[in-house]
């Protein structure tokens, strides 16, 4: 297969697996009778529609760094992935936590734990990403 053609399988395969890993993330953070049904109306949003944008933009930002990761040091695909996912995850819920410092003011103490939940399904999908690419190899 060529680096292109799996290059964008395995991240749109990462994207649809932290997509749906942080749906189910935020209905078990979440825990609402009627999540599912205020999670379809969610995604018929523009809104949603950029956090997929995001969410697609980190994954390829995860495989990327994971092959350099597996390039520059000896680790396997499935843990470079998994440290690639959780990094950007992480950098991306500072990212967010710090342009909206003001605004959540005294409820900082909530988010984080809230960012460590949202890293979860990114570290999952980066990892099951790198893991494709060595088997698509």
């Amino acid at each position: 297969m060529p680096r292109w053609a799996r290059f964008v399988s395995c991240s749109f395969t990462g994207f649809l697996v932290s997509l749906v890993g942080l749906f189910v993330a935020a209905y078990l953070y979440e825990g609402r009778s009627n999540y599912w049904q205020s999670a379809i109306s969610f995604a018929g949003s523009p809104v949603f529609w950029y956090l997929a944008g995001v969410v697609g933009l980190l994954m390829v930002g995860a495989l990327l760094l994971a092959r350099l990761l597996v390039r520059f040091y000896p680790l396997p695909g499935a843990l470079a992935g998994t440290l690639a996912g959780s990094a950007l995850a992480l950098l991306y819920a500072t990212f967010l936590v710090a342009t909206h410092a003001r605004e959540w003011g005294g409820l900082l103490h909530r988010v984080w734990p809230a960012a460590l939940v949202l890293a979860l399904p990114f570290a999952l999908s980066g990892g099951f990403a790198a893991w494709l690419w060595d088997r698509l190899d």
